[in-house]
């Protein structure tokens, strides 16, 4: 992190320029941005959001970078980036985990604590503010089930109770307003170590078939009563490249970067959808989310 600055006039806030998206998603692809801020408290992240608001800057916020796309294109604003605003408060019958706490380390205090219902998360490479911002989770289960509340900033600290949250098929409320998310509430059952680390490696185990290398998870959500990968599948396009980024042969409904370019995948995604389309009638929606400016498919 040496080439992260402190800010004098945000009190001492790491700030980054000309930072690069591709540096910090798992796509690993994007331009630049005039410079990202990392606030390390919610005091930090809060006034990182009122600076920019004030001073009418353009900005986005990223998490762990997982389930974005970014434009090739400089970014002609801000990030704030929530990947340091970390750490865990056990409570009596919930957890709270600060927005850029990793899947990975809530689930290693889960193990240390005996804290079960959480074990499904396992090999999500994602932030927990950023599952709860995109209702995360796997087929069988989202992280709404688990949502006491989430804090976020939007101007004035709000926590939003599970309702307030309007949780829908990966969606919230907080991809609907502008704010910062700076943590969530989990609730939680009592459970033995052994046990939820055992779960833990049983869906660690289920994952291990996902495609490796560059993707941000999977692409498309899954229309009602069926399955985007298998729709795909069925139209024949696993395998299918547009530049660098491919269709997984393994895994359908994931997109892989093999040297490509964000427009390549940009490109390569509206392919699958019309295909799709023309092949059954269905029109997949997008569940990785844009930062910048795409222009329009030219295939």
């Amino acid at each position: 992190m040496s080439d992260i600055e402190n800010n004098l006039s945000l009190s001492g806030i790491k700030k980054l320029c000309n930072f690069k998206f591709s540096d910090y998603t798992t796509y690993r692809l994007g331009g630049a941005a005039k410079a990202a801020y990392f606030p390390e408290t919610e005091a930090e992240a809060a006034a990182v959001f009122d600076y920019l608001k004030e001073a009418g800057e353009k900005y986005t916020v990223l998490g762990k970078g997982s389930n974005v796309l970014v434009a090739d294109g400089f970014y002609d604003g801000f990030v704030i980036c929530t990947k340091f605003l970390r750490g865990i408060i056990k409570e009596e019958h919930c957890i709270y985990c600060r927005a850029g706490t990793t899947v990975a380390e809530l689930l290693k205090f889960c193990i240390k604590e005996g804290i079960g219902g959480l074990e499904y998360l396992a090999g999500i490479p994602a932030s927990i503010g950023g599952l709860a911002l995109m209702n995360g989770g796997i087929l069988e289960k989202h992280i709404s089930e688990n949502v006491s509340s989430v804090t976020v900033y939007d101007g004035k600290t709000r926590e939003l109770s599970k309702e307030e949250c309007n949780f829908a098929h990966k969606h919230s409320i907080m991809r609907d307003i502008d704010c910062v998310v700076l943590g969530v509430k989990l609730s939680f059952s009592p459970v033995p170590r052994e046990a939820v680390k055992e779960k833990v490696q049983y869906y660690l185990k289920k994952r291990q078939s996902q495609p490796k290398g560059k993707t941000c998870g999977c692409v498309f959500k899954n229309p009602p009563d069926a399955s985007a990968g298998m729709l795909i599948d069925k139209a024949g396009i696993k395998g299918l490249k547009y530049g660098g980024a491919e269709v997984s042969s393994q895994h359908a409904n994931f997109i892989v970067n093999n040297g490509a370019k964000a427009s390549d995948v940009y490109n390569l995604i509206a392919e699958v959808k019309r295909r799709v389309y023309d092949f059954c009638g269905v029109t997949l929606e997008e569940e990785v989310i844009y930062i910048g400016d795409f222009d329009d498919f030219d295939g």
